[in-house]
């Protein structure tokens, strides 16, 4: 936790918002800047190879959402390029912009890429 010469934190995260007693370095998670966002990014492979029960389920969840928007593209890739428009990240767990909590979706181009 890094503090200016006033006394005030400079990047504040939610921990230090919150009073809470630990540092980003001495967790293994995320703690999101109150300002601005971090990026973060899922492993399917590490919830494949994760003890969890849950993780592998996940996994599993995972890569049959994807399996099953491959068949709809080989059968019909307008369709797919729609679900793929139409997806973004939940508001309700705060991903997305930090000041604003809203997620945002995936940007395809003229082109079809994303």
């Amino acid at each position: 936790m890094r503090k200016s010469g006033r006394g005030m934190i400079v990047r504040p995260r939610l921990n230090d918002y919150h009073k809470l007693p630990f540092t980003q370095e001495s967790v293994d998670f995320a703690i999101p800047f109150i300002d601005e966002d971090i990026p973060l990014y899922l492993d399917p492979f590490l919830l494949w190879k994760s003890p969890s029960q849950m993780d592998n389920s996940l996994h599993t969840t995972i890569t049959n959402s994807f399996n099953a928007l491959g068949e709809i593209f080989v059968q019909d890739e307008e369709k797919a390029l729609a679900i793929l428009k139409e997806l973004s990240e939940c508001n309700q767990v705060g991903l997305g912009n930090s000041k604003t909590k809203q997620g945002k979706r995936l940007v395809i181009n003229s082109q079809n890429q994303f």
